[in-house]
């Protein structure tokens, strides 16, 4: 056949194939294209967009008319038979072979590279017709990975080699642009290192902004580190923390001003101990600053920090705390004036008080509360007496609650699946001296230059606050004049601490003014030395012996080791602190079981909350507290030595006396300092019988002030932020103020030892800290 014979055939089917398409059950084509050319036609800005469009949330548009007429299409030839599309293929395949256009020339001629075709209208609707398909992205897809060919056995290669390159070069792209965004976000500059710089980081907003800024490359990170299996079954692990410091790391590694989260990074690392080499890896890698970094950001950090610590004492309350810091000095080639050696100085800590609420003592009240009848008066043992007496009810109803949360809170008891889980009766007791949480009634600590003076005698803390007074910027004649008259200056630290401040204030009490009298100092003792002069009480009268009775059997059960004599150092406090917890709990569980009836804490379930109630304050009447003592000694009066059961005796006395000390240890760290208070009493009897003299002195001098010496604002303000601060923001993170300064005196022996010293190891100078 000729080639005009086999144009004429194909025209002839081409015509044939145009009047089938066009039958009445589809649109017209005329008129649907005239339909998208006066959509494209309505501005010049959709003329250059012809791509679909996309809404806010990344959504295609309602169906276009491209889609519906390749759907209509489509189904028309399924509707022909399996054959019908491959026909039309093949002859539109021939007449483009006729007309000298193929494939790979049709597809560049009509994407934008033919200026007569840019603008035509059938042109335009083809195009957008082909870009907008639901079949655009499965061709890609097939084109990168065609099928393998049944008859051969090999897959043929495609378009996969293309594909890559272009993917790989739109990945870099993207990922550049990104990047550039993350690193404008991430830049930071050497003048804007502060404290509230670094608080105001929160790395929760950090990961949305990021991922905002670079949604891409957080995905592909994603994808890297996170498989579709781990994605449905891991509830532990995140991987957004990772993938952020990933982008971090990048953006680091681009330019060392994008240092948002290296900066964070390296003060926490540094506030760990963190050793120099460490960090000089870490920032390798670009996982934080360098420590000549770090040792530069620290000292901004502490100008920075004491001038806001001046501003702050003219606007805020504050108190002031101490503590003797010891240090090491070793030396590794002796000579007659080069030995190893201990030094002993002092670090102090102001804490300012930013409560709205907070109302500042007067000191004028003060004054004259002092030339009144009223404090001239002594407390007596009878008015302790009273005072215990009134404070035991609220006592008892924090024992009974203590007994009953022992219950709920053991795991045979399972309290999430017991059926009056939620009665109020379960709830833990009020607590109407409790400290308000939030924010607002944080209080911000201020760590001062540590000073080569020890405060061990009455001259060393005399020197030690005159040396506060001037780093304060409150030695001038003016300042002392105001200190004197106007301020009233709460002090706390440990029990010899405190009694040297008070023996200052005897010795100088007929000085000329009230600056020299010291009377704007307020000295108090510290709770959480107190709880180590009660755990030492309650080791010397219960620990015992392994011949007789005590509490070294249970250590013994439970493997407890290093308890045999008290310390102060080390790791004593808390493993003993640990062991007479579960010693006590374990008693406890003990009694559920003997007083309900039952044989596992399991059956108790069965009870009514108003039942295990009433179960918990039989357990407190009569095994548990001073009425279940005073019973029993009285029952077994007169009786023979044979039938006396000492360990019954001696279970009762310990169960109440460790009660007092595990709801003391509660009521610190919930800020219930009504309880506390109420707890006064009770620990000048112990501390008496128990012949600590020291700790007596001073419960009875705090009873003393609360009593007679204080004014009600004074009073106030010890209670509710001289006792206690709160560093966590949580309803059970309050510490006792002395604990807080231990804190701080480990920092300064330990986590910036490496760069606190400014003269030979031999002198203790001054040693420098940031805020903490």
């Amino acid at each position: 056949m000729s080639s005009d014979g086999h144009l004429a055939g194909l025209f002839a089917q081409l015509c044939v194939l145009e009047q089938e398409l066009d039958e009445p059950d589809f649109d017209d084509d005329s008129e649907m294209f005239s339909q998208a050319a006066h959509t494209s036609c309505l501005s010049q800005d959709q003329e250059d967009h012809e791509e679909p469009q996309e809404d806010a949330n990344g959504s295609q548009e309602g169906e276009s008319p491209h889609r519906n007429r390749t759907k209509s299409y489509r189904d028309y030839h399924n509707s022909r038979g399996p054959g019908s599309l491959a026909a039309a293929v093949r002859l539109v395949l021939h007449y483009m072979r006729s007309k000298k256009v193929d494939l790979p020339l049709l597809l560049w001629a009509i994407s934008y590279n033919l200026l007569e075709l840019i603008n035509d209208e059938l042109v335009k609707f083809e195009r957008s017709a082909f870009l907008a398909s639901l079949e655009f992205l499965c061709l890609l897809r097939t084109w990168h990975t065609p099928p393998r060919g049944h008859s051969r056995g090999i897959r043929s290669k495609g378009a996969r080699a293309a594909l890559d390159t272009f993917a790989f070069e739109r990945i870099l792209t993207v990922a550049r642009k990104e990047m550039a965004a993350v690193g404008t976000y991430m830049r930071t500059q050497p003048d804007e290192l502060s404290s509230d710089a670094l608080l105001s980081i929160r790395i929760s907003d950090m990961k949305q902004d990021v991922q905002a800024r670079a949604p891409t490359l957080w995905r592909l990170l994603r994808e890297c580190s996170w498989t579709p299996r781990q994605q449905k079954e891991n509830k532990l692990k995140d991987p957004d923390a990772t993938i952020l410091y990933m982008i971090s790391m990048s953006s680091f590694l681009r330019s060392n001003r994008n240092n948002a989260l290296q900066r964070l990074m390296a003060v926490y690392l540094k506030s760990c101990g963190t050793s120099a080499k460490a960090f000089d890896t870490l920032s390798s890698v670009g996982l934080s600053m360098s420590q000549v970094w770090v040792y530069g950001a620290l000292e901004r950090l502490s100008k920075s920090e004491r001038e806001s610590l001046w501003e702050d004492l003219q606007v805020f309350p504050w108190f002031g705390s101490h503590d003797n810091v010891n240090f090491r000095f070793r030396v590794f080639e002796q000579r007659s004036d080069h030995q190893s050696h201990f030094d002993s100085g002092t670090a102090g800590t102001i804490f300012i008080i930013k409560d709205p609420a907070a109302v500042l003592p007067s000191a004028a009240l003060l004054r004259a509360h002092r030339l009144s009848d009223r404090s001239r008066s002594l407390i007596t043992g009878t008015e302790v007496l009273a005072l215990e007496a009134r404070s035991a009810p609220r006592l008892a109803t924090c024992a009974i609650d203590m007994i009953l949360q022992t219950l709920l809170d053991s795991v045979p008891f399972d309290r999430g699946t017991y059926e009056h889980a939620a009665d109020d009766l379960l709830k833990p007791a009020p607590c109407p001296g409790r400290l308000r949480v939030g924010a607002q009634s944080n209080v911000r600590q201020y760590i001062l230059d540590t000073v080569h003076i020890e405060e061990a005698s009455y001259d060393g803390n005399m020197r030690v606050m005159n040396e506060w007074l001037r780093q304060l910027r409150l030695d001038t004649l003016e300042e002392q004049k105001r200190t004197g008259m106007e301020r009233v200056i709460p002090w706390v630290g440990d029990q010899l601490t405190t009694s040297r401040l008070r023996g200052l204030l005897h010795f100088r009490r007929d000085d000329y003014n009230s600056f020299e009298r010291l009377d704007w100092l307020i000295p108090t003792f510290g709770w959480f030395h107190l709880l180590f002069a009660f755990e030492h009480s309650l080791h010397s009268q219960y620990y015992g012996t392994r011949t007789g009775l005590g509490l070294v059997h249970a250590f013994d059960i439970l493997g407890r080791k290093g308890l045999h004599t008290t310390s102060t150092q080390g790791t004593f406090h808390h493993t003993f602190e640990e062991a007479l917890e579960h010693t006590f709990r374990a008693h406890i569980r003990a009694l559920w079981c003997f007083v309900g009836g039952v044989e596992k804490l399991e059956d108790l379930r069965t009870r009514t909350p108003k039942e295990l109630l009433a179960l918990a304050t039989q357990i407190y009447e009569g095994h548990a507290s001073t009425f279940a003592l005073t019973r029993l000694e009285t029952t077994l009066a007169g009786m023979p030595q044979k039938l006396l059961d000492p360990l019954h005796r001696q279970i009762i006395q310990f169960l109440r006396d460790t009660l007092d000390y595990i709801v003391l240890r509660r009521a610190v760290s919930h800020g219930d300092v009504g309880t506390m208070q109420d707890m006064l009493p009770r620990l000048i009897f112990r501390f008496s019988g128990g012949s600590n003299s020291n700790y007596t002195i001073e419960v009875c001098e705090l009873m003393q002030n609360l009593q007679y010496d204080w004014t009600e604002d004074l009073k106030n303000h010890i209670r509710t932020y001289c006792w206690l601060t709160n560093t966590g923001g949580h309803e059970d993170s309050y510490i006792p103020v002395d604990q807080a300064e231990e804190y701080n005196v480990c920092d300064v022996k330990y986590t910036f030892a490496a760069i606190i010293w400014k003269n030979p190891p031999s002198q203790l100078a001054v040693i420098k800290s940031t805020n903490h």
